[in-house]
């Protein structure tokens, strides 16, 4: 009995470690994609929480935005985001961040101009109090079509 108890109790903490990462994966997912639908409704409050105080775009080109200046770049009235779509995302957990590395395809108006480009890139999250944020994202290949 006392060794059915013992081996009931190690597969429950063998489930809870299995299951906790599969559910913070779950969760960055919903986080990686709330980023986006954010940007797209240029809902600035929402972007506030999911970055870091420190957050950092590299992108493609090189250039980069810290969260004030990609903020303010989001709000901007003469640019529209209209489709971010992740594809082929993949979650690794570490024990002080998380890395998502995926595809994204963009739709874009710029004034009348409608751009379409797409990219691969790197995020990390780390957890900052109660909240996972994104601290960086880095672009590491672009292309337009």
């Amino acid at each position: 009995m006392k060794r059915n108890l013992i081996l009931s109790v190690l597969a429950f903490l063998s489930w809870q470690a299995y299951a906790q990462p599969k559910e913070l994966k779950a969760k960055l997912l919903i986080n990686n994609k709330a980023i986006d639908e954010s940007i797209i409704g240029k809902n600035i409050a929402a972007l506030d929480t999911l970055y870091a105080d420190d957050f950092v775009f590299t992108h493609g080109t090189g250039f980069v935005d810290s969260k004030k200046s990609w903020l303010a770049n989001v709000a901007k009235k003469d640019q529209v985001f209209v489709s971010r779509i992740h594809d082929s995302t993949t979650v690794e957990i570490h024990p002080d961040f998380a890395m998502l590395v995926g595809k994204l395809s963009i739709s874009r108006k710029d004034n009348d101009k409608l751009v379409n480009y797409g990219l691969w890139y790197v995020r990390i999250f780390a957890q900052r109090g109660k909240y996972w944020q994104l601290v960086s994202h880095k672009t590491t290949k672009e292309w337009h079509y």
